[in-house]
């Protein structure tokens, strides 16, 4: 050490090192300065990242030069941090410097760089999706939180609102979220949503009509209508309106079949279809206008009877009607005795179907035959009896044709009488074809013959005795 170095020392160390040197100077001892010390270790450069530049301390620094006693130069010195980092990082420096008593400066730079803090990243950054047409509608594009999940002058952190581009309709489409953030480091994240839209639910037709069978009459009024459709959806996803059905078939009195088809197709070429299956009744069957009921004859007009058409109608109108008349067609025979005929009436319509109707006409007999001024019961005197002619006795029941019955039969004398009279009959008996008898009984009473008187009866008389002795008594003739 020189003198002018020994001067530069504090108080105390000043006058121990002129003390030192002064002897030196008398014993002429030179002595070398202890070496000079170095740091222990010192740190050489690092990287930090960002949240470990905002926890890093700054130690001391040991030195020493490895000496002992007197000659012995160690400690440590605290570092001096320079330079500044934020979340984009920086750079800094800690300078260890330690000048020993000898006025020896050692210095020790480390220098850390500090890296930029984590790119923030999107919070939980949604998946594309598939919305349905109407919840795209009802859609809110939200914010997007951003964080690098760090603290302090390290921390990137908030949110960014989302950009919403492209269309969609009843036919669906696609749209997207695009969340753009730009840190302070001019480091770019982006995240984009894909938003698939479905088309818009396929219309259905509201309430479509079921199959139906039809009267004939009914087809023929039946009103074709507009079929409502919609997809119950709003606004551009609403798919509705009305479309008219088209009727293909025909129909006639025999029935038929028919159907009505409803077609709709959507701007998205989706098409829907409903066909209504219409089957139409044969026309009521025809029936006979008031068809005449069984009825009985007598002969006599069994003989004039006149065989009508009989009317049949279904009461239908136009291509459903069924109407006309036909004859009828008479079986069966009858005589005096009666008997029995039918009348059928058969109709086949069109449609194969029949109708007969069948009077029946029940023929009574003719009339039985009566006799004709048939002979009241008579009385005859004996002698009138005895000259009694029998004579035939005419019958008829005074028809004609088939229906007659007529003649004469003789009669048939029984009975006796005498002079006392008595009692004859004459009977006239007949019996037709039917097996029906007619029998008069004329009944003769025949009075006795005339009584018989005297003839010339005697008068009373007188007589004298003597006359009256000799007088004779005749037989007196009688008469009748």
């Amino acid at each position: 050490m020189s003198a002018e170095e020994a001067r530069r020392l504090p108080g105390p160390l000043q006058m121990i090192a002129e003390e030192t040197l002064h002897m030196f100077r008398q014993s002429q001892i030179t002595i070398d300065p202890a070496p000079q010390a170095a740091f222990v270790n010192p740190p050489t450069d690092i990287t930090l990242t960002c949240d470990a530049a905002q926890n890093f301390v700054v130690t001391t620094l040991a030195y020493t030069n490895n000496e002992t006693g007197s000659c012995e130069i160690s400690g440590s010195v605290p570092g001096t941090l320079a330079g500044t980092f934020d979340e984009c990082g920086g750079s800094q420096t800690i300078t260890w410097t330690f000048t020993d008593d000898c006025g020896r400066n050692i210095t020790h730079v480390q220098t850390i760089t500090i890296d930029p803090a984590p790119q923030a990243a999107f919070v939980n950054p949604p998946t594309d999706i598939t919305l349905t047409c109407d919840a795209a509608q009802n859609f809110v594009v939200t914010t997007l939180a951003y964080t690098n999940n760090e603290t302090g002058s390290c921390e990137i952190s908030g949110t960014v609102p989302g950009t919403l581009a492209g269309t969609f309709d009843e036919c669906g489409g696609s749209q997207t979220i695009t969340w753009t953030f730009t840190d302070d480091c001019g480091r770019n994240i982006t995240h984009v949503q894909t938003i698939t839209i479905d088309p818009a639910p396929q219309a259905a037709f509201v309430n479509p009509p079921t199959d139906i069978t039809l009267t004939c009459d009914d087809a023929q009024n039946f009103v074709v209508t507009t079929l409502a459709y919609t997809n119950n959806e709003t606004g551009s996803c609403e798919i509705s309106g009305s479309v008219p059905g088209t009727l293909a078939g025909t129909f006639d009195e025999c029935g038929g079949s028919q159907t009505i088809t409803w077609t709709f197709t959507d701007d998205c070429g989706r098409v829907i279809t409903h066909t209504q299956n219409i089957t139409i009744d044969p026309a009521p069957q025809a029936a006979f206008v008031n068809p005449p009921t069984d009825i009985t004859l007598t002969c006599d007009a069994a003989q004039n009877f006149v065989v009508n058409t009989l009317d049949y109608t279904n009461n239908e109108t136009g291509s459903c009607e069924i109407s006309g008349s036909v004859p009828g067609t008479l079986a069966g025979t009858f005589d005096e005795c009666g008997g029995s005929q039918t009348i059928t009436w058969t109709f086949t319509d069109d449609c194969g179907r029949n109708i007969t109707h069948v009077q029946t006409i029940t023929i009574d007999p003719a009339p039985q035959a009566a006799f004709v001024n048939p002979p009241a019961d008579v009385t005859l005197t004996c002698d009138d009896a005895q000259n009694f002619v029998v004579n035939t006795l005419a019958y008829t029941n005074n028809e004609t044709g088939s229906c007659e019955i007529s003649g004469s039969v003789p009669g048939t004398l029984a009975g006796t009488f005498d002079e006392c009279g008595g009692s004859q009959t004459i009977t006239w008996t007949f019996t037709d074809d039917c097996g029906r008898n007619i029998t008069h009984v004329q009944t003769i009473t025949i009075d006795p013959a005339p009584q018989a008187a005297f003839v010339n009866p005697p008068t009373d008389i007188t007589f004298t005795c003597d006359a009256a002795q000799n007088f004779v008594v005749n037989n007196s003739s009688l008469r009748e």
